[in-house]
């Protein structure tokens, strides 16, 4: 089985000057059957990265 992800295209998103953030286009292709749909792509802001280390990072040896 194969999993692709790319992190790609930051874009700078503007909710007036003080609430700007980054978002990045995240694109997943498998061959997994685990997944329902193939190919994916969504946008995600930097701090849905930083939760996700996270989350890693406290089930280490779990995935």
């Amino acid at each position: 089985e194969l999993t692709t992800v790319r992190v790609q295209d930051p874009r700078v998103q503007n909710e007036g000057s003080w609430n700007s953030y980054v978002d990045y286009k995240i694109f997943l292709h498998t061959n997994s059957k685990a997944f329902t749909a193939k190919t994916s792509c969504v946008r995600r802001r930097y701090r849905e990265f930083v939760w996700l280390r996270r989350q890693l990072q406290k089930n280490a040896g779990l995935v």
